[in-house]
């Protein structure tokens, strides 16, 4: 996969359709496209926006296991991650930490991670861990791209145990950063340097 094919795929994921009905945006300029997806990823952000913000506002008086539950039970991974960009940080933290690896994973499926760094760099590195380990058993490489750029090396290295090389070469075109690339690289035990194909390798 390009990383203009991986630029496709992250949109057809915001627009939740199938890749196959942007084929014709290969011609539009990588660059171009990345804009184009980030807008659409804010328009549908900030659709009913007053609305999600009181809902934000209103979670600062509830105690965070019932938010928790009601984020699980009520409002689902989608309504969760829309509010989730609008909350405190600390606060998000606080409800994150009650919630399981597995609905995290939906969450961040959907989660704009550029919204939601503060919570993102704030949650236990075993909780992202399990998170990632969770995606990985998923195959979904398409959300674990989106959250290398907000991640500790700690948490990426530690995720070195379960990313097998072929999954690296799948995750790296799906990279919004392409030069982050180099530096996934350099965190690799030595013993995997000689295993992952020459052209991720540099």
């Amino acid at each position: 996969m390009t990383p203009h094919e991986g630029e496709i795929l992250k949109l057809a994921r915001v627009l939740g359709a199938p890749a196959e009905r942007f084929g014709y945006l290969r011609q539009v300029p990588l660059e171009d496209l990345r804009r184009f997806r980030e807008q659409v990823t804010d328009v549908l952000f900030d659709a009913h926006l007053g609305v999600l913000q009181r809902m934000a506002a209103a979670s600062r008086l509830l105690p965070a296991p019932l938010l928790a539950k009601m984020a699980e039970v009520v409002f689902g991974p989608l309504l969760s991650a829309r509010i989730a960009g609008l909350v405190d940080p600390g606060r998000g933290v606080e409800i994150a930490r009650r919630l399981s690896p597995g609905f995290l994973a939906d969450v961040a499926a959907e989660l704009d991670p550029r919204r939601a760094s503060g919570i993102i760099v704030g949650l236990p590195e075993k909780l992202v861990i399990a998170v990632a380990k969770e995606l990985a058993r998923r195959e979904d490489w398409l959300t674990v791209a989106r959250f290398v750029e907000h991640l500790p090396d700690t948490v990426i290295v530690a995720s070195f145990g379960f990313i097998t090389d072929d999954a690296l070469v799948r995750i790296a075109p799906l990279l919004d950063d392409q030069a982050r690339i180099a530096h996934v690289v350099s965190l690799l035990p030595e013993d995997r340097l000689d295993t992952i194909p020459g052209d991720l390798a540099g």
